[in-house]
């Protein structure tokens, strides 16, 4: 059985400015409440509500409070700790309007009234938000957190999918993914090849780069600390696009299988030339690989298709056509085998020959 955790991150309709207060003030008390439990020996720790002094925090905040500190053995300072709530004191409820449109509302102990608050809901949330209502998915702590001026309710969610059987037919259709540098990921799959570029993204990385550098000579550490979640979230937004890409193109082409390349050792592949390792490397190298692995993963599992990953030793120097294997990747983009002669790009190559997984596959356990 495969599990796999989401967060759904839903955008309350437009709180009073006394609502938002209220939520604020709840931040706040709860972030220093935190700091207050952490200043405390561990075993001398509270473990219920009833253990500790607070105010401006319901019970079940407290409780819940209580139990990530815990959990956080590490910590020793919160610059923020939002209110979370589980699954008993958060709900949701999902209503019909008087024009016939579906409302989602989430209700959670404030320091008022429990009351139901409509949230935003996009039409491939609420699929998840079903799956909770109707016990298919195990809600996990909710948090109540500000963005900008709004406020949203994160929600915690487990799906649980079964481990298909491997079809034995010779005609399963399998989508071989290459990770690279120049050519960010090439995917392969029954002929056909998806590429995506990494010049875009290493030009953006660079720029990030010149910025950084600019702040660092001026002790700007509030300006760096902004660029830096900047460019996390712009990271994280690419990498989501690229994984509902190759999802889509495994489902146009009807693959059950996508086989990935195991990631160990990304960055120190010497095929790059010393130009293309400072101006590609030096940005790509740091690319956040194992997410979009991971991104890839679990969006695939939803789409009920499933993830190997393979070794990806000899893949950019065997011939997919007859096997030969070159004793180096050879000059440019293309692959030319010596004994057949074929003609392939050189990433297209690879990613056919990890489709068929030809050095072998690696530990499957890390990519469920």
């Amino acid at each position: 059985m495969k599990m796999q955790t989401i967060t759904l991150k839903l955008k309350l309709l437009d709180p009073t400015n006394e609502k938002k207060a209220m939520y604020r003030l709840m931040a706040d008390s709860t972030t220093e409440l935190a700091n207050g439990i952490v200043t405390i020996p561990k075993r001398e720790r509270p473990e219920t509500s009833g253990d500790i002094k607070y105010r401006n925090i319901p019970s079940a905040a407290v409780n819940q409070l209580i139990r990530d500190v815990r959990g956080n053995k590490k910590a020793k300072h919160f610059n923020r700790q939002w209110p979370g709530f589980n699954n008993q004191n958060l709900k949701l409820e999902k209503e019909t309007s008087k024009e016939g449109k579906t409302v989602w509302k989430v209700s959670f102990p404030t320091l008022e009234k429990r009351v139901g608050v409509p949230v935003i809901v996009m039409k491939r949330q609420e699929r998840y938000l079903e799956m909770i209502r109707d016990g298919y998915a195990r809600q996990g702590v909710v948090r109540l957190i500000e963005r900008h001026g709004d406020w949203y309710v994160h929600i915690s969610l487990t799906l649980s999918q079964p481990e298909s059987e491997p079809l034995k037919s010779k005609q399963e259709k399998i989508v071989g993914i290459d990770l690279g540098l120049i050519c960010l990921l090439v995917a392969w799959c029954s002929g056909l090849t998806l590429f995506i570029h990494g010049a875009h993204l290493a030009y953006v990385r660079r720029r990030y780069a010149k910025l950084r550098w600019r702040l660092q000579k001026t002790d700007a550490h509030r300006a760096l600390k902004r660029l830096d979640d900047k460019e996390h979230r712009w990271i994280t937004d690419i990498n989501h696009k690229i994984a509902r890409l190759i999802v889509k193109f495994a489902l146009m082409n009807g693959a059950t299988l996508i086989r990935l390349e195991d990631l160990s050792g990304i960055r120190q592949r010497p095929h790059q030339s010393r130009k293309q390792r400072q101006d590609h490397g030096r940005t790509l190298h740091c690319w956040s690989f194992y997410q979009l692995r991971q991104l890839i993963t679990y969006k695939a599992m939803l789409a009920g298709i499933r993830v190997e990953l393979v070794n990806p030793a000899y893949t950019s120097k065997t011939c997919s056509r007859c096997g030969e294997v070159r004793s180096t990747r050879g000059n440019g983009r293309w692959f030319v085998c010596p004994r057949c002669k074929k003609k392939k790009h050189i990433d297209a190559n690879a990613g056919e020959n990890i489709a068929g997984a030809i050095s072998g596959l690696a530990d499957l356990s890390i990519a469920g």
